[in-house]
């Protein structure tokens, strides 16, 4: 009898970002693309084209919207900017994302796989990446043990250097200061 060759885990999940804020990245403007930039060691690796799936969260870090990125040209970058013009554009202040694409050693993500193409793992594999996901996305307060992360790497948000200095909701919230002060320096 031949031996059983033990298979090497294959996560689906290969890197992840968590909490990144939204007034970090760079949009573009004009002829500029715009940066998603994230860092792990010295390298930073832009993400826009990662595939995927996202969480936008609200102000105090509560999850508001879930996504997909990655069907079509909609990778994240350009996913997650539709949403800074659609119906949630005030909504969201951080995202968070996990990604299919690797890092290669060169620091650029690997080229599109295709929408068929097979991914293998045991079932318990599998069941520990959608928890990790789950638990790293909405960090419930009950849960003792973080994600169950094997062979998944996490990248840092880098701020982008042309990133918006201040936030709409953080200007927002200046004009409306603003005003209140104003109001008690009028004369009554």
């Amino acid at each position: 009898m031949g031996r059983k060759r033990k298979r090497k885990k294959k996560s689906v999940i290969k890197n992840y970002g968590l909490m990144w804020s939204r007034d970090a990245v760079f949009w573009g403007r004009g002829s500029k693309k715009g940066v998603l930039g994230g860092r792990r060691s010295r390298k930073v690796i832009d993400f826009r084209e990662q595939i995927g799936v996202y969480v936008l969260y609200d102000e105090s870090r509560w999850p508001i919207y879930v996504g997909q990125a990655g069907r079509g040209n909609a990778r994240l970058f350009k996913r997650l900017r539709s949403h800074t013009h659609d119906y949630l554009a005030d909504r969201w202040r951080y995202f968070s994302w996990f990604g299919l694409l690797t890092v290669n050693k060169s620091g650029r993500l690997s080229k599109w796989d295709a929408e068929a193409k097979r991914v293998t793992g045991t079932i318990g594999s599998t069941l520990d990446e959608i928890e990790g996901v789950l638990i790293a996305a909405t960090e419930p307060p009950f849960n003792k043990q973080g994600a169950k992360f094997q062979g998944i790497k996490r990248y840092r948000q880098e701020k982008h250097d042309e990133a918006e200095l201040v936030s709409l909701s953080e200007l927002r919230g200046m004009v409306c200061e603003l005003g209140s002060k104003i109001d008690t320096l009028r004369p009554k």
